[in-house]
């Protein structure tokens, strides 16, 4: 099958994107990012309770990202051709039923079991609020950053959240409010209208071709790879990776280590505020920054930031250089946000906008789901604090190679600019 062609989406300039589309698309954003920040409260303090080895610990982590490293390209591909609305439906739907199953199965390798399938909704549900950027805003910055301002108020008030209810009402109120955020996505995405699904999907062979187009098709994949040949997609997938190594170190071992120095559910939450403040305030000067530095410089320096400060958690002795540090952390990723985004879109094409968001989904599994093991590894061998450290030391190696391709490459730093 060749390339497919995408949703037919009325032409319309900037302006023109009702306001009920754009909260729509930014509500699936909020509800399926911040549920993350939710989970990353919780699902510690729960496998905590299991006293699992730090290897075992680390894998309840990387499983949240087994089926969204072999099904981001896929679900793409779909969106491609079937619309994101529709694809947003079944997956939104999932994940606001799986959190209720977590405490009713109180063992570690079912946690294992329903981090799978909760990490694959929550992982599309933003893939597909990327994809949507540019099936129904045309792939503007403008509107990526908006929906990267919006996000953080989710993040706002999801951490306490969670850690109050963990604090009054054990794991069934953490993974009560888990499910009852799942469904505002699925609210949101009842709000998106209807989207025409590509005549090669039904036709000619009507309902067989409906089916082969829910299976993954190995043209879809290696239409995304091709995509790797565009130099500026490379650079812009293999940041956002790194950028997700340090997501997975905040949502494993930063709170293990916090919950070691006595910090309640609670005050752990709270250093939610800090974070979602940072990434808001930050994510709205992206586009005026760019005017004057390139995008693809702008996004390595941020996210090389916010990494080495998640991995400099140790260094931090009080609540107060807690707070600052997870305020700039945020506020670096929510400078690159932007960015990421809408690079990747740009430099793939209208016509395979899903499939490049899958593509940069791929990556980003593969880097958390090897990040909280290899830092699990590296706990047991040289402790938790020292697995800190050299996380950060070797996400800096590669991003110093990417800064020297990047300066001996000056037309690939121009497909950043805007």
């Amino acid at each position: 099958m060749g390339v497919s062609t995408p949703p037919i989406i009325p032409a319309a300039t900037s302006s023109e994107v009702s306001w009920r589309i754009q909260g729509a698309v930014y509500g699936i954003g909020l509800f399926s990012t911040s549920i993350f920040h939710i989970g990353a409260v919780i699902v510690p303090l729960y496998a905590a309770t299991m006293t699992p080895s730090p290897l075992m610990f680390g894998l309840v982590f990387s499983a949240a990202h087994f089926l969204p490293l072999f099904l981001s390209i896929h679900t793409g591909a779909m969106m491609d051709r079937l619309g994101a609305r529709r694809v947003m439906l079944v997956c939104t739907s999932i994940g606001a039923i799986v959190p209720l199953f977590y405490p009713a199965f109180p063992w570690i390798w079912a946690l294992v079991f329903f981090q799978m399938f909760f990490g694959l909704a929550e992982s599309m549900g933003w893939l597909g609020a990327q994809t949507m950027i540019g099936q129904f805003m045309h792939g503007k910055t403008i509107y990526a950053g908006r929906m990267s301002f919006i996000i953080r108020i989710g993040h706002l008030i999801c951490a306490p959240l969670a850690g109050i209810s963990w604090d009054l009402a054990g794991p069934w109120g953490g993974f009560a409010l888990m499910s009852l955020w799942g469904l505002g996505s699925v609210a949101c995405a009842l709000l998106l209208p209807k989207q025409p699904i590509d005549p090669d999907a039904v036709a000619p062979e009507g309902r067989r071709a409906k089916m082969r187009a829910l299976l993954p098709n190995a043209s879809d994949y290696l239409t995304a790879f091709r995509l790797l040949g565009v130099p500026s997609v490379v650079v812009i997938v293999m940041l956002g990776a790194l950028m997700h190594v340090g997501n997975a170190v905040q949502g494993s071992f930063y709170v293990a280590w916090l919950s070691d120095m006595g910090l309640t559910g609670t005050a752990i939450g709270l250093l939610g505020p800090a974070a979602a403040i940072g990434a808001a305030l930050f994510s709205l000067v992206t586009a005026r920054l760019m005017r004057y530095v390139g995008g693809l410089w702008i996004a390595l320096a941020s996210l090389w930031a916010g990494i080495l400060l998640i991995c400099a958690t140790p260094l931090f002795g009080s609540y107060f250089l807690l707070q600052m540090a997870m305020f700039l952390r945020s506020g670096a990723n929510g400078l690159a946000q932007p960015l990421v985004i809408t690079l990747v879109l740009r430099g793939a094409g209208r016509e395979n906008q899903g499939k490049a968001i899958g593509l940069r989904g791929t990556a980003n599994r593969v880097a958390s789901i090897l990040a909280p093991l290899a830092m699990g590894l590296i706990a047991e061998a040289v402790g938790l604090e020292w697995s800190f450290y050299v996380i950060g030391a070797l996400v800096s190696v590669m991003m110093i190679g990417i800064a020297i391709y990047l300066w001996r490459n000056p037309q690939v730093t121009r497909a950043g600019e805007d």
